[in-house]
């Protein structure tokens, strides 16, 4: 017996992204969304947000202080909100980094992660969930998986164990994730996962819209969005014979 993992737990890991310009960077109200995220996740969860971080420099323990400064502050570039994640293991964050940049590039993203504990909501509720969110904040992609507990959700890789810390590596592919995002409107995916959000791009291609219609099931979020489910059979076969078909980044 590995007494090591007798403690370990499964969280529900959700990605979301929207390709955005200067202008849809600067017109995104990142202040009602956060307060949507955070109004949808508590319902959700029955859990409450109990920590606050605004630009990775304003760190609040209370909500109506947070919302106090969330809507007196002008540029909200990050923000993460934790519902003490250290018991339940829930937490989001949501970044718009294109408004921090002096010189703007032509496309940004808008990222958004979320962690919750699967004791907390099965997989109709996290489906729903992300139904709302897409279409309240108009994502272009994404997708949710589960992972253990000793997993990082940013990374999505085993988090290694020292005598006094933790640590998580970074690697090239973690780079061009970053740089290749852009591009979700142009047909790429970053990989495959059990749940897939898609974009009318991922069809425009014969080839991939043929391998998408013949693997899992494929369904409507919106008029704009499609869910694309998988089972670990399924992912395992496509990874070994039409990743380059796919457009995968990893």
């Amino acid at each position: 017996m590995n007494f090591l993992n007798k403690n370990l737990t499964e969280n529900w890991i959700i990605k979301l992204f929207k390709l955005t310009d200067q202008i849809s960077a600067e017109t995104f109200e990142m202040e009602s969304n956060i307060l949507l995220c955070i109004d949808r996740i508590e319902q959700l969860t029955e859990l409450k947000a109990k920590a606050f971080d605004i630009n990775y420099q304003s760190f609040y323990k209370t909500k109506s202080g947070f919302e106090k400064v969330l809507k007196s502050n002008k540029e909200v570039v990050y923000c993460f909100v934790d519902f003490d994640s250290e018991n339940t293991k829930t937490y989001f964050s949501i970044s718009n980094q294109m408004l921090s940049l002096n010189e703007k590039p032509e496309k940004g993203t808008i990222d958004f992660c979320l962690q919750i504990s699967t004791k907390y909501c099965d997989k109709d509720s996290i489906l729903e969930l992300n139904r709302v969110l897409i279409n309240e904040l108009d994502f272009d992609y994404g997708y949710t998986t589960k992972l253990d507990s000793n997993y990082d959700s940013g990374t999505e890789r085993k988090i290694k164990k020292g005598l006094f810390s933790t640590s998580v590596k970074i690697f090239e592919k973690d780079h061009i994730w970053t740089s290749t995002k852009i591009n979700i409107l142009n047909g790429t995916i970053k990989n495959l996962y059990p749940i897939n959000y898609l974009n009318k791009s991922h069809l425009s291609n014969s080839e991939q819209k043929k391998i998408i219609s013949e693997f899992g099931n494929l369904s409507e979020v919106n008029n704009r969005i499609y869910n694309w489910n998988l089972t670990d059979l399924e992912i395992e076969k496509l990874k070994k014979t039409k990743r380059t078909e796919l457009k995968l980044v990893e």
